[in-house]
């Protein structure tokens, strides 16, 4: 259901995204992969033929649950533009990546995401993940040592248990991660808002009907995800680590992932592993505070913002 007279302007805006990160140099690859899986990626590369001595670094960024590539990053793109080559894919279900495999897993999407580099001849990558994006980034890391030179972890809870979502399944009043993660109408989607954010500001009814729209798409497929993640899930084993350095970076005040839980990753990553913390700031750290979560990744890589 769209707004007055069928506008949306939750659509108008991704429009007028699309033709910004186009404008700024990023193109659009639709990259099919040998599995059945057709993984859509935005793709910024200024490494020229003569400057291969020197190569920009390439930068991975992948997405949280409720987002996709473009929504996901925006406020990343042209900090960390400035430095890396960037690669911002749509995780499979959400914005233009789909597949026919029957395979759900997060590890699934890391080994999709291992295809599409080498098909885009990317031999190494820095690796950023969000939240869900966060537990992909994490097995890309793990299987794929050799290629993932560095991993950022972004209120992501690496080391959830089963019952780790209790509380806030509680607090949000149902026993189904699926219900805060995949709102079914208006009034739910407010309310996960307000948990994903510190403040979140005020918004019309009529946007959040547009947001809806997103997340009906693939709904079935994405509840799929969501109940056939690894990590955190009654038959998973032992959690690996990784050998690269790790940054966490977490939210003081999220409320999907809470900060006892990034001193957990921290402490089974061991010494490779810094946290940082930031202030007033919710699960939504990307679109909350991205000027700081921009400067903390660019002085971890030793750059200069």
């Amino acid at each position: 259901m769209r707004g007055l007279f069928g506008f949306s302007i939750i659509e108008f805006v991704r429009k007028r995204k699309r033709a910004q990160w186009i404008s700024l140099g990023l193109r659009s690859k639709q990259i099919q992969l040998n599995n059945g899986t057709s993984l859509h990626c935005w793709v910024l590369q200024k490494n020229e033929p003569d400057s291969l001595e020197n190569p920009r670094p390439s930068l991975l960024l992948v997405h949280g649950f409720g987002a996709d590539g473009l929504t996901g990053w925006d406020t990343q793109i042209c900090a960390l533009g400035k430095h890396f080559d960037l690669l911002i894919p749509d995780l499979i279900f959400f914005g233009d990546s789909t597949t026919t495999s029957s395979e759900r897993t997060e590890i699934f999407q890391a080994e999709c995401l291992k295809s599409m580099l080498d098909t885009l001849g990317v031999e190494s990558v820095i690796v950023v993940g969000h939240s869900y994006g966060g537990f992909v980034a994490f097995w890309m890391a793990h299987k794929y040592p050799n290629v993932v030179r560095r991993l950022v972890i972004v209120s992501s809870g690496i080391c959830m248990t089963p019952s780790t979502n209790d509380p806030l399944l509680e607090e949000f009043g149902s026993s189904d991660i699926e219900d805060l993660l995949l709102p079914k109408n208006v009034g739910d989607f407010k309310r996960v808002a307000n948990f994903s954010f510190y403040k979140m500001p005020w918004l019309p009814s009529f946007i959040y009907k547009d947001l809806l729209q997103a997340v009906e798409r693939n709904r079935e497929q994405k509840a799929e995800l969501l109940h056939a993640t690894v990590i955190g899930s009654k038959n998973s084993q032992a959690l690996p680590s990784v050998n690269q350095d790790v940054l966490i970076v977490w939210g003081e005040k999220d409320r999907i992932f809470r900060l006892e839980e990034a001193y957990v990753l921290q402490k089974h990553i061991g010494e490779k592993g810094k946290l940082v913390v930031i202030k007033d700031c919710g699960h939504v750290l990307p679109v909350e505070k991205p000027t700081k979560l921009n400067q903390t990744i660019l002085k971890f890589l030793q750059l200069d913002n």
